[in-house]
């Protein structure tokens, strides 16, 4: 992400490369909610099924919600650069994906 905020502002200016960053740190935001909800359920004694799959519904809601409102405060009251705050937040959870893909993060034990 910094390397593409770099380039951004290089190119493109000050306005833009906030929008890059805002976008990175929506996806940040949304990582560390996934990484909490994972630590809480490592926590439980003896979950079964349907509290498991109640959690990852209740989960994949709350990140549904917490991106869609960080977008919507980015693009509307910060009035940030559409396209810049969405290649922000692509190339953030490109970066999440490589990282977890590489790092081995998540990882089902058997």
């Amino acid at each position: 992400m910094l390397v593409a905020a770099i380039l951004v502002y290089a190119i493109y200016g000050q306005a833009r490369t906030l929008a890059v960053i805002y976008g990175g740190l929506v996806t940040l935001a949304n990582s560390i909610l996934l990484a909490w909800r994972m630590r809480a359920a490592k926590r439980r004694i003896n979950p079964d099924v349907g509290q498991d799959l109640r959690m990852l519904y209740r989960t994949s809601l709350e990140r549904f919600v917490l991106v869609v409102a960080f977008l919507a405060l980015g693009m509307g009251i910060l009035k940030l650069d559409p396209l810049a705050l969405i290649a922000g937040f692509v190339l953030g959870q490109l970066a999440w994906l490589v990282g977890v893909t590489t790092s081995g993060v998540g990882h089902i034990e058997d």
